[in-house]
């Protein structure tokens, strides 16, 4: 099975969004509780009986435990919260109007935002209205209860309160559209990965067939020099014309596809040209080193191929991205069946920025994956690369 890395989405967003709700939750609670009970025992004149300061700590209470599993089921917490709320606007509270616009009443904000910032657009939108009719549903407490020959005041207390809604369900809104948009652009360099690792698959097919048919039409011409047999000269002719159409066709589809076929033919990489691979990266604050267990076994060229990219991809993740002093190892381990290529670094003195690996290792694992292989691959300080691919069976 292969398995890479996901494209990382901003850092920021994705804290926000997970621990961070709790740990907004939590601030509110220290923050906005103690300072809703000093409202309640200092505001009111006369005094609140035991009673109603019960019931608002209560409701209060609910609210701050809603925004603690906001994180996990928002949309359930925001009906516990407005439950909530509703109970507090309509608790009236002398001397300060509402219960609603206690300080613990910040906690609904951020059960907006997470409704706007997780959820469809429809529930969205409906917990938005919602809350501008919680709005207005405070306001008219506070008319009748303080108010109620102020039309300006009561105007400005609904736009006051319905703003601040507003912006939290805005942010939250905002932060689901970011949300989408870098999805959508992680799968879009998933996808253009692919598809470039497939087309370096197409060119590097090319240069293994190519080679291949160029040493077979030049063998057979050669041994038509030698052959004296008539019938056997035509046969020999026949198999360098067939060469030659093949060629021609190969180069041919490369064409339709859009891949250069220009460039002088070369043998593909190999496994033996790992070592030469290995020795180049090296320098005096990158060492790498090969360590080989077994006897090495006869691999499907697309296999070895696939092999030697995905050690050349891996070494130049750690090389690219791995701060130096550094050193790097890469293993192979011939088996009977598979061969397995671990690539991995010490971590150096750190990583030069905060996204190693790129597309990268989509690519390699694309190519490995076609040659029937698998990728693992274990972040942390380090990076480990695991390569496993089949070996050809003996004939």
């Amino acid at each position: 099975m292969t398995t890479v890395p996901d494209a990382p989405a901003p850092r920021v967003l994705a804290w926000i969004e997970g621990r961070g709700v709790v740990v907004w939750a939590a601030a509110l609670a220290v923050v906005m509780l103690p300072l809703t009970v000093v409202a309640l025992v200092q505001l009111p004149d006369p005094p609140l009986p035991g009673a109603a300061i019960g019931w608002i700590l209560a409701l209060c209470t609910l609210l701050h435990a809603a925004s603690f599993v906001a994180r996990r089921v928002p949309v359930v917490a925001f009906g516990i919260g407005s439950a909530a709320m509703l109970g507090l606007a309509l608790t009236t509270v002398a001397g300060s109007s509402t219960a609603g616009l206690m300080p613990s009443a910040a906690a609904y904000l951020l059960l907006v935002w997470q409704v706007a910032a997780t959820q469809p657009r429809r529930l969205s939108r409906a917990a938005l209205a919602v809350g501008l009719v919680g709005a207005a549903v405070m306001t008219a407490v506070d008319a009748l209860s303080q108010r109620a020959g102020d039309p300006f005041a009561i105007a400005g207390e609904f736009v006051a309160l319905g703003g601040i809604v507003t912006a939290a369900w805005a942010l939250g809104a905002l932060a689901r559209q970011r949300r989408a948009a870098a999805d959508l652009a992680a799968a879009e360099r998933v996808r253009r990965a692919i598809a470039d690792e497939r087309a370096r698959i197409g060119r590097d097919l090319h240069d293994v067939v190519s080679h291949g048919l160029t040493v077979m039409i030049a063998q057979a011409e050669a041994a038509r020099m030698l052959v004296d047999e008539p019938r056997a000269g035509e046969a020999i002719d026949r198999v360098a014309e067939t060469g030659r159409t093949a060629m021609r066709g190969l180069r041919g589809m490369l064409r339709v596809l859009g891949e250069e076929t220009a460039a002088p033919l070369a043998p593909a990489p190999s496994v033996e040209a790992l070592g030469e691979l290995i020795a180049a990266a090296s320098s005096p604050e990158r060492r790498t080193d090969l360590v080989q267990r077994g006897t090495p076994r006869p691999l499907a060229p697309d296999a070895e191929l696939a092999l030697y990219r995905a050690v050349q991809e891996a070494l130049t993740n750690a090389l690219r991205h791995v701060r130096p002093p550094m050193s790097a190892t890469v293993e192979l381990e011939w088996g009977a069946d598979t061969v397995v290529a671990v690539v991995a670094d010490d971590g150096g003195a750190g990583h030069l920025d905060a996204s190693p690996g790129g597309t990268g290792l989509l690519g390699m694992a694309e190519r490995v994956g076609r040659a029937g292989g698998s990728v693992g691959v274990d972040r942390g300080r380090a990076w480990r690369v695991r390569v496993e691919l089949p070996v050809e069976a003996e004939r």
